[in-house]
């Protein structure tokens, strides 16, 4: 019999990719709902001939059962009313984990770089025809956005440690990016942050695979029964880069694996931390078993991902990107790339804080890493729902941007984003590289100018 799915926040990255792939997994219609607002995933939602509704507790009358997304609470009316009618209610990591379970789950995590990660792969396993099932974090252009149900035994996911919700999922191999505190509204430290990385890597079998990196400080407290295989810049990783060259289009580097070089490859993504992601999903896909010539003309055509260092257009003369970089470390990695790519640009960083809580506990680091940038432009912080229903405004961007001066950074405070688009409009300058960064709305502030 023919279930209906109902898909409450449809419009999330994750959940417009759970809906899209659902039918092609299980014999079901999807409804979904959400905000009236326009992201990208309504084009995606569009073209998967989903209708998204307005949120209504009448929506999922009728339903067998509703999928949530995490950033709505059993108070939300839609929920509210499916618990009233007694109509199944999972949260999307749990639904997640159910598809998941009926083929060979593969998972992307870390702190940085599981998006741009399980894209790589994923583009790799496409190109060897092994027509993976994919969920990803992002659009994704070579993989044809950010969902693909595959008739492959392979279901390769992005995989969040938010909450622990990885740890609904029981992979057959893993990949560790890297393991920094974040979300510190939840984590109480690093410790908790590893713990939890260690818990999800104990449940891998005997016979898969963690691929994790090699210069991660943490790495020995990872336990597993599973073989590991290490990637990183150090020659004694198991697969490493070697005669790294960064230009404008990207990166070349020789690859090495087990200390012998096995091919060169040139990446159309710039900075290091693309090379490591490579290395990462290329440690992956050749314990899978893929020929070495497939894995590296697969990453030559990787054209990058939305949102993470996309370049929007030119205004007079001036390069405009956007990063979705909102930790201290993502940042310093992808101004480091931009000016290992655009060495003689001036780079003019503009930086929304994601979350009061985040930029309260990491507000010192977040001082610290913007040494690569000329200029620093600060947006007001883009607080989440949670925060502002409980009131919580701590810290504030005018706060970081006189810490950053103290430290010899310039730095300029805007209140809004309009702020900053008439000040970037009015001194804008041919040679400059303008950067957004942040978790929020801040990409608004480069499509504005290229528009």
């Amino acid at each position: 019999m023919q279930l209906h799915i109902h898909f409450v926040g449809i419009k999330g990255t994750g959940m417009s990719a759970l809906a899209q792939i659902t039918p092609l997994i299980e014999d079901a219609v999807i409804t979904g709902s959400d905000v009236p607002q326009r992201f990208f995933t309504d084009v995606v939602l569009e073209k998967a001939g989903i209708e998204v509704l307005n949120f209504d507790p009448e929506n999922v009358v009728g339903a067998d059962l509703v999928v949530t997304s995490a950033a709505y609470c059993d108070s939300h009316p839609e929920i509210s009313r499916a618990k009233e009618l007694n109509i199944p209610v999972l949260t999307y990591p749990q639904f997640l984990s159910k598809l998941m379970s009926k083929k060979k789950g593969v998972c992307v995590t870390g702190t940085h770089g599981k998006t741009t990660t399980t894209a790589m792969a994923g583009k790799i396993l496409l190109d060897a025809g092994l027509d993976p099932t994919i969920v990803v974090g992002s659009d994704v252009p070579c993989i044809g956005g950010n969902a693909h149900a595959g008739q492959g035994e392979l279901f390769l996911a992005e995989s969040c440690e938010y909450r622990r919700h990885f740890l609904n999922y029981s992979p057959e191999h893993l990949i560790i990016t890297n393991m920094e505190l974040d979300h510190p509204d939840y984590f109480k430290d690093l410790d908790d942050v590893v713990c939890a990385f260690s818990e999800l890597a104990c449940k891998l079998p005997a016979e898969g695979n963690l691929i994790i990196w090699h210069d991660d400080p943490n790495i020995d407290r990872i336990k597993t029964k599973a073989t590991v295989t290490t990637f990183g810049f150090s020659a004694d990783a198991d697969v490493s880069a070697a005669n790294v060259v960064f230009d404008n289009d990207g990166s070349c580097f020789d690859v090495m694996m087990n200390k012998k070089n096995i091919g060169k490859l040139h990446l159309t993504v710039s900075g290091k931390h693309n090379i490591l992601d490579a290395l990462a999903a290329i440690a992956l896909t050749s314990r899978l078993g893929i020929s070495m010539d497939t894995v590296l003309q697969a990453l030559s055509g990787f054209n990058g991902t939305k949102r993470r260092f996309e370049r929007l257009g030119t205004k007079h003369g001036a390069v405009i990107v956007d990063d979705y970089a909102h930790h201290p470390t993502e940042i310093q990695t992808t101004l480091d790339g931009a000016r290992l790519s655009y060495p003689d640009r001036r780079i003019r960083a503009v930086f929304q804080p994601h979350t009061f809580s985040r930029t309260e506990k990491l507000f010192y680091e977040f001082s610290q890493a913007f040494q690569d940038a000329d200029e620093v432009l600060l947006a007001e912080i883009f607080s989440s729902a949670r925060e502002k229903k409980a009131g919580v405004n701590p810290i504030s961007s005018a706060k970081l941007a006189d810490l950053m001066k103290e430290k010899g950074i310039t730095t300029r405070y805007f209140p809004t984003l309009d702020e900053i688009s008439s000040y970037l409009d009015q001194t804008l300058e041919e040679g400059d590289l303008v950067i957004t960064l942040g978790a929020g709305d801040i990409y608004k502030v480069g499509q504005n100018l290229v528009s």
